[in-house]
C-alpha cells in the first residue's frame, strides 16, 4: 500500500488544502518513484471503490466486482477494506488467490447478505484467505477448501454473530485465529488434512442444540489442535467441542490450555481427558489431563522362583490395573508409559512378602530405560522367622517418555529360597 506524505500533514493547517492541491505519494516498489496526485482525487479514493495498488475501500456492494448470477468474484492478490456494514443483498462471495478481507473494526464493519439462502455459504475459497477486524452474520458463512500444501488461514479480530453454521474449513496447512468471537454461532467443522489448528484469546458463545466446534472423523491434524487462553459459554443443550475419536491426531496434540468452560452444557465429546491424544492443563470446568498408573495384587500365592542369590527376578503373580490409569497400560507386573511428552514421575511401591526364615530379601524398580534396577529404589528387609508376611516400601523419581516401562523385582541375598509377594500396590504419579 502507498504512503501519502505532505508537509502540511504535520501542521494544523491541513484543512486549508484545496482539491486541486497535490500531495506526494511514495511507492515502496522498485519500479516506481515519488508521484504527485491531486488531493481531491486522494479524498475520493479513500471514500470507496477506487483500486489503488490492489487496495480497495468498500462502503457499498457497488465497490466490489459486479455480481454474475449472484456471485461476486473477488480479484486475486487484492485487499478489500470494509469500512461499514455491507449487505450483499442476496449475492455471495468467491475469493481469488490470496484475496484479503479487512475491516476497520469488528464492532462496526459487518458483512452479510439479506436474501441469500441460509444454507448457501456467504464466502467460498480454495486459497489462502487472511481476514482481520470484521464481523460475519449469515446462516452459513464459510466453504473453504484449500490444497493442504500451500494454503493457510490467518485471522485476527474476526467475529461470527448469529450464524447457525459457521461452516467448513478443509485441507489447509494452518488455521490460526486470535482475539475473535463466536456470538450465538456454532457448527464450525474442521475436515481434511490440516497442519495446525490454533485458537487464542477467543470467546466461543455457542448456539442452542448445536456444537460450537467439530473435528470430523475424517480429519487429519498433522501437527496439533490447540486452544489457549479462551472461554466457552455452553448452555444446556449445547456442546462446546466434539473432536471425533476417529480423527487422526497424534498423542498429546489435542491441547486445551487455560480454557474456561461454563454454562452447564456438554463441554467435551469424542476425545476426552482419558485419551492419549489429549493434553489439557489449567482449564476450568473440565478435568485436566494427568499421567498416572497403578497396579495391585492381593492374596497372591504364586512364588517368585529364585535360582541364585543376589540376583533380581521379576515378581510373579497376577496383578490388576487401576480403573483410574491415564496414559499408562498394564501387563502383568508392568506399567508402560503412553505419554508423548517426556515427564518426571514419582514411583512408589509397598508390598508384603514371605521367604525362608531370616533371609534378607531386596526389592526395587526395574526400569526399561536403564535395563537395570534403579539404584535409589533398592530396599532390603528380613523375612520373619515365624513365616509372617513382612512389609516393605520403596520409592524413586524417574524421567520417562512413551514406551518406557517399570516392573517390581526382588532378590534373595541370603540363599536361593523363593520369595512370595502376597500383596503389592505399585503407583506412578506425574510430578508437575
Amino acid at each position: 500500500m502507498k504512503n501519502f506524505i505532505n508537509n502540511q500533514a504535520f501542521t494544523d493547517t491541513l484543512t486549508t488544502l484545496a482539491s486541486n492541491d497535490t500531495i506526494l505519494v511514495r511507492d515502496s516498489s522498485n519500479s516506481k518513484k515519488n508521484t504527485e496526485i491531486s488531493y481531491g482525487n486522494f479524498i475520493s479514493a479513500i471514500g470507496g471503490g477506487i483500486t489503488n495498488d490492489n487496495f480497495i475501500f468498500v462502503n457499498t456492494p457497488s465497490d466490489l466486482p459486479t455480481a454474475v448470477s449472484n456471485v461476486i468474484t473477488l480479484l486475486a492478490n487484492v485487499t478489500y477494506y470494509f469500512t461499514t456494514t455491507v449487505d450483499l443483498l442476496g449475492d455471495r462471495i468467491v475469493c481469488g488467490a490470496n484475496t484479503v478481507i479487512l475491516g476497520a473494526s469488528s464492532e462496526n464493519c459487518v458483512l452479510k447478505s439479506t436474501g441469500l439462502s441460509s444454507s448457501t455459504a456467504l464466502i467460498t475459497s480454495n486459497y489462502s484467505l487472511p481476514i482481520r477486524n470484521i464481523t460475519f452474520t449469515h446462516g452459513t458463512v464459510l466453504n473453504l477448501d484449500g490444497d493442504g500444501t500451500t494454503t493457510a488461514l490467518d485471522w485476527f479480530g474476526v467475529n461470527f454473530t448469529d450464524c447457525a453454521t459457521v461452516g467448513t474449513i478443509k485441507d489447509y496447512t494452518n488455521f490460526i485465529m486470535g482475539d475473535s468471537a463466536f456470538l450465538n454461532s456454532a457448527n464450525l467443522t474442521l475436515d481434511g488434512t490440516i497442519g495446525t489448528v490454533g485458537f487464542s484469546n477467543t470467546l466461543f458463545d455457542g448456539r442452542t442444540s448445536s456444537t460450537t466446534i467439530i473435528v470430523a472423523a475424517t480429519a487429519n491434524i498433522t501437527r496439533r489442535f490447540r486452544i489457549i487462553y479462551s472461554s466457552f459459554v455452553c448452555l444446556s443443550g449445547e456442546t462446546a467441542l466434539n473432536v471425533s475419536s476417529s480423527a487422526t491426531i497424534s498423542d498429546e496434540r489435542y491441547i486445551l490450555d487455560t480454557v474456561n468452560f461454563s454454562g452447564g452444557g456438554t463441554y467435551l465429546t469424542g476425545v476426552t481427558e482419558t485419551s492419549n491424544k489429549a493434553l489439557y492443563s489449567g482449564c476450568v470446568g473440565i478435568t485436566n489431563t494427568a499421567v498416572n498408573g497403578q497396579l495391585y495384587m492381593q492374596g497372591n500365592a504364586t512364588a517368585t522362583v529364585v535360582s541364585a542369590t543376589n540376583t533380581f527376578y521379576k515378581v510373579l503373580g497376577t496383578t490388576t490395573a487401576s480403573a483410574d490409569n491415564a496414559k499408562y497400560t498394564m501387563t502383568n507386573n508392568r506399567l508402560t508409559n503412553n505419554a508423548n511428552i517426556s515427564r518426571k514421575y514419582l514411583i512408589q511401591c509397598v508390598l508384603s512378602f514371605t521367604s525362608g526364615a531370616t533371609h534378607v530379601c531386596e526389592f526395587g524398580f526395574y526400569d526399561s530405560k536403564l535395563g537395570a534396577i534403579r539404584t535409589p529404589s533398592r530396599t532390603k528387609s528380613t523375612a520373619n522367622t515365624g513365616g509372617r508376611a513382612e512389609n516393605v516400601s520403596f520409592a524413586c523419581v524417574v524421567s520417562h517418555s512413551n514406551g518406557d516401562y517399570l516392573e517390581i523385582h526382588c532378590a534373595n541375598n541370603t540363599s536361593s529360597q523363593n520369595i512370595t509377594v502376597s500383596d503389592m500396590n505399585f503407583l506412578i504419579t506425574e510430578i508437575k
